[in-house]
């Protein structure tokens, strides 16, 4: 099946998780045996067409330059559309997008909506607000459009779409790249670089520092924590490179995507302390890729993190990590010393996180999913 996946906002290669997902979806589709061509951004020092891994980039630009002006890319991806001829369109949900869904409409061509952020307003919404305010509710009216132009649509969480289209939007899983995430990648002189001593137990965390992402959350344990030696923190990610605030360990700044596999490797405890009463959206339920978790528990760590579905679904308590209370940065104190003093426990439930995302959580599985929904409504 020839595939148009546009996704025109998103950066690829790249260090966010909205890239590592375009990329991961792209050429996982074509590993499935289709021709996919990826719309994505321009940027300077990138061939603006290329084909890398299995896959055809069409990168573009829009004037003016801000992402709220996606939806100028249309006219680029109609001449795409046109030159391809694809069977399928695909598109990245964004508010102010629907290049794709709509150039697909025009053309008469099945197209599937791919919705990773809410679709709807959330309790006390401020865009609810002022999109209210102008009275004909454009935001709305939009984002409504897109899902009722779409053929199907896929989510983590049908929550988030309009009630009118829960009925064909299929459920479906993000996960991890489980060939290049390997305990087989761990690193002993990598951990010594980063001057990590000998036999102390790592715990990671990596992510944005969002402040819903919790790393407020787990330096507080970590400062909690001070007193044992044998406990060190590396936190990748976030504008800045520093040492520990008050604990043993280091932030490690913004990290190429490349390094990740053995840095999450090189650890022993992978931490997701999501703090979700920090993001107000989430009111409508976690959904959120949970990217760094797949790729914890793909290198065979153990991972801690909050008792709220779907994370609590995805890492069960006791059998591939552990859960802290919400926001309690003594409570996970307690579960990461719990985690450093019980290697054996460690062992455990890393191995079974390994063994649980190569079954369920794989990318090969999400674009196995894509691909049924893709077949379904573009046969």
């Amino acid at each position: 099946m020839r595939i148009v996946y546009v996704a025109s906002d998103q950066h690829v290669p790249g260090r966010t998780g909205g890239s590592v997902h375009v990329l991961e979806v792209a050429r996982g589709l074509a590993g499935r045996g289709h021709e996919v061509h990826a719309v994505v951004h321009r940027e300077d020092g990138v061939p603006h067409e290329e084909e890398r891994d299995g896959v055809f980039w069409h990168r573009v630009a829009w004037w003016p330059g801000p992402r709220i002006f996606r939806f100028r890319a249309r006219a680029a991806v109609e001449r795409i559309i046109d030159s391809v001829e694809p069977q399928a369109v695909m598109e990245r949900y964004y508010n102010f997008g629907g290049e794709g869904i709509l150039a697909a409409e025009k053309a008469g061509i099945p197209s599937l909506l791919e919705v990773n952020s809410p679709a709807v307003d959330h309790p006390g919404s401020l865009k609810a607000a002022l999109d209210a305010a102008a009275l004909v509710r454009p935001l709305r009216r939009r984002r409504e459009r897109l899902c009722r132009s779409a053929t199907a649509l896929v989510s983590p969480l049908v929550e988030i779409v309009p009630t009118f289209a829960r009925s064909k939007t299929v459920k479906v899983s993000w996960g991890a790249n489980v060939d290049v995430f390997h305990p087989s990648r761990r690193g002993a002189e990598l951990r010594a670089r980063l001057g990590v001593p000998p036999g102390a137990v790592v715990v990671l965390f990596v992510g944005s520092f969002r402040p819903w992402h919790g790393v407020h959350v787990l330096e507080a344990a970590a400062r909690r924590l001070s007193g044992r030696a044998d406990l060190h923190f590396l936190l990748a990610g976030g504008a800045h490179a520093s040492e520990g605030a008050g604990y043993r360990g280091r932030r490690l700044g913004s990290l190429a995507y490349e390094e990740m596999p053995e840095l999450v490797a090189s650890a022993d405890v992978g931490a997701a302390p999501y703090d979700t009463r920090r993001l107000r959206q989430l009111r409508l339920g976690f959904y959120w890729s949970p990217l760094k978790v797949f790729e914890y528990m793909a290198s065979g760590l153990p991972t801690v993190t909050i008792s709220r579905p779907p994370l609590d679904e995805i890492v069960r308590e006791e059998q591939e990590g552990l859960h802290f209370r919400e926001g309690d940065d003594a409570d996970l104190a307690r579960v990461l010393e719990r985690l450093a003093g019980e290697a054996a426990l460690r062992a455990r439930l890393g191995t079974q996180a390994r063994a649980r995302v190569a079954e369920t959580y794989s990318w090969a599985r999400h674009c196995e999913q894509l691909e049924g929904v893709l077949r379904r409504i573009a046969p």
